[in-house]
């Protein structure tokens, strides 16, 4: 009887994420002015992501650097449709334990952008829930519900 060999090459053990289908996939739908739902995220390789559907599109992941984070939220907030990553499959990666969903959050809060918060009685006592309406979709946010990020979402007067 002949032992079975369990052993992979290295070569098929690692896959390499397809950015350049999702940023593809991301130019197309705004080429159909679609109504985007974008959710930030830091990876567990600490790369910058957004996770991007429609009510045509099933969610996807789309890696980010500087520019393509420019491009997505001109396009969220103006309609700007324009060819913004030249080069995909680089992203910038982040620094360790960087939160880069709350990050977006307090940008977005001190450029003065109306959310919508989940009431805090409703939400799972973890997190808080939030929304950011756009021209062309929304932001949506789950953060971890911490007292210094509710001292910060109250002593920036947001409603929550």
């Amino acid at each position: 009887m002949a032992n079975f060999n369990y052993s992979i090459n290295a070569e098929s053990a690692v896959k390499e994420y397809d950015n350049q289908g999702a940023y593809n996939t991301l130019q197309e739908m705004m080429k159909r002015k679609e109504q985007l739902t974008v959710k930030f995220y830091g990876s567990k390789d600490n790369i910058p992501c957004a996770w991007i559907e429609s009510a045509h599109v099933a969610g996807f992941k789309y890696q980010l650097k500087s520019v393509s984070y420019q491009g997505l939220l001109d396009y969220l907030f103006k309609g700007k449709e324009i060819d913004f990553d030249t080069n995909p499959k680089e992203a910038d990666t982040l620094n360790e334990n960087e939160d880069f969903q709350f990050k977006i959050l307090t940008m977005m809060v001190e450029a003065g952008k109306t959310i919508q918060y989940v009431p805090l009685f409703r939400e799972h006592p973890d997190y808080i829930s939030a929304i950011l309406p756009c021209f062309k979709g929304k932001i949506m946010f789950r953060i971890k519900r911490t007292e210094e990020t509710l001292s910060y979402l109250r002593e920036n007067k947001q409603i929550i």
